[in-house]
């Protein structure tokens, strides 16, 4: 069995935040300053401390919730000076989108506040002032545990520094010790629909690079301070000019369909890496099986990529009744060379359902998968999808307003979409 030799016991540190960072800052590595809050008054003095100031003017506290809280406004090594040169893949996409900062430019910082256990980004807030910090603390504060059996409520609330900077997501699988990455993934992520920083893709990028090597050197290091010794890891860095710091490490796999793309674009994928991990050493296999095993031994300990490869985050730019969609620019997408599946989500399909303005990774519309050997035509036709992203979708306002794309009166080109005229894989999910 996989316990007790293969499994690496309890450490509170693997699932709370704020003892994750501790237990990397005391191994040596770089973390966001933080400190766990019981007070308020505890909250707005550390807050105070990171920069963070009093709105300059009246109203509502604003706070930005959800999971793009991470700005790409550095990017890594070598920029697109390689990008015609596999396999030298540092990532194509977005490098023209991120001039919008963490409000440093300007004078102003920024603070994260969370819980110190959750899913996702529930309940994390990203505040630009001491009013939003306010009322961050108290929302957390004395709410439930995520996943607590017993109703245990948050007695104290984690506040962080804010880190602007490019931010990466590394699967890595371990056998004994021994941390081998299956992919590094860089995002794009821009402002859209108010929010700061939304999901555009996450990018395939190649792991043996002076910047990837600094990444995943620091993330096996983090797994290691936290004991992590077997099984498959989600880990997100953010990059700025001094280097890594740690978003989080999950022991969990990605949460999206990853396994087809990055076996076309790598050769392989984690969830064949984990089986080669717990039972590539047994003595017995199924007959006939060799060529669907993996050789763990012989798996690099950094990937690269063979091909440019992303899953883009559909992000719906529309919000009210769904009346059609517009199928000249569905079928624009789904017939571009680089696109290798698409899905638009039931509920994005639905007519005379509401639909939402996509502002985290929970509201996207649907995904691709792209995938090109040609950097020119992979950057390109992303280019092109993310301009029609906003004229996906033709919804009625109530007040005669179509956004999405035609108007009504053109509903020749607004039905929905049949199986027939849909090209869909498994749903892409979160990153």
């Amino acid at each position: 069995g996989l316990y007790p030799d293969r499994h690496d016991g309890f450490n509170a540190a693997r699932r709370n935040k704020f003892l994750m960072n501790e237990a990397c800052e005391s191994a040596g590595l770089r973390v966001v300053r933080q400190k766990m809050c019981e007070t308020l008054e505890e909250a707005l003095d550390f807050a105070s401390e990171l920069g963070v100031r009093n709105r300059e003017d009246d109203g509502d506290a604003d706070i930005l919730e959800s999971s793009e809280l991470f700005d790409d406004n550095t990017r890594g090594e070598g920029g697109q000076e390689n990008e015609l040169h596999m396999p030298s893949n540092n990532g194509l996409l977005g490098a023209a989108t991120n001039d919008h900062t963490d409000g440093s430019s300007l004078g102003k910082r920024y603070c994260v506040v969370k819980p110190s256990r959750g899913v996702a980004s529930d309940d994390v807030h990203l505040c630009p002032d001491l009013d939003s910090v306010q009322t961050a603390f108290t929302r957390i504060k004395s709410s439930s545990v995520f996943g607590s059996m017993h109703g245990e409520k948050h007695d104290k609330v984690l506040v962080q520094e804010f880190a602007a900077g490019t931010e990466y997501a590394i699967d890595i699988v371990s056998k004994a010790g021994h941390h081998k990455v299956a992919a590094l993934w860089r995002y794009d992520k821009r402002p859209a629909n108010g929010a700061s920083f939304v999901y555009h893709a996450t990018e395939l990028v190649d792991a043996d690079t002076d910047v990837g090597r600094a990444i995943c050197e620091y993330v096996m290091d983090a797994l290691n301070a936290l004991n992590v010794h077997w099984g498959i890891s989600h880990n997100e860095v953010i990059v700025d000019a001094e280097g890594p710091r740690l978003v989080e490490v999950n022991l969990r796999q990605h949460n999206t369909d990853f396994a087809p793309l990055t076996s076309a674009c790598i050769g392989y994928n984690a969830l064949d890496m984990l089986l080669a991990a717990y039972l590539g050493d047994a003595e017995e296999f199924p007959p006939n099986s060799e060529h669907k095993r993996l050789d763990w031994d012989s798996l690099p300990d950094l990937p690269v990529t063979r091909a440019y490869g992303a899953i883009v985050h559909l992000v719906s730019h529309s919000e009210g009744i769904l009346i059609g969609l517009n199928i000249p620019a569905l079928e624009d997408i789904e017939q571009m060379e680089s696109v290798l599946a698409m899905e638009l989500y039931p509920h994005y399909t639905a007519i005379g359902e509401h639909i939402e303005k996509t502002v985290d990774i929970r509201t996207d519309s649907g995904w691709l998968h792209i995938m090109n050997d040609d950097p020119v035509k992979f950057k390109a036709e992303y280019d092109r999808v993310v301009d029609l992203m906003p004229h996906m979708f033709l919804v009625d306002e109530g007040e005669n307003d179509r956004e999405g794309g035609a108007d009504r009166d053109k509903s020749e080109n607004s039905r929905t979409l049949g199986d027939d005229e849909s090209s869909t894989g498994e749903e892409a999910g979160s990153p």
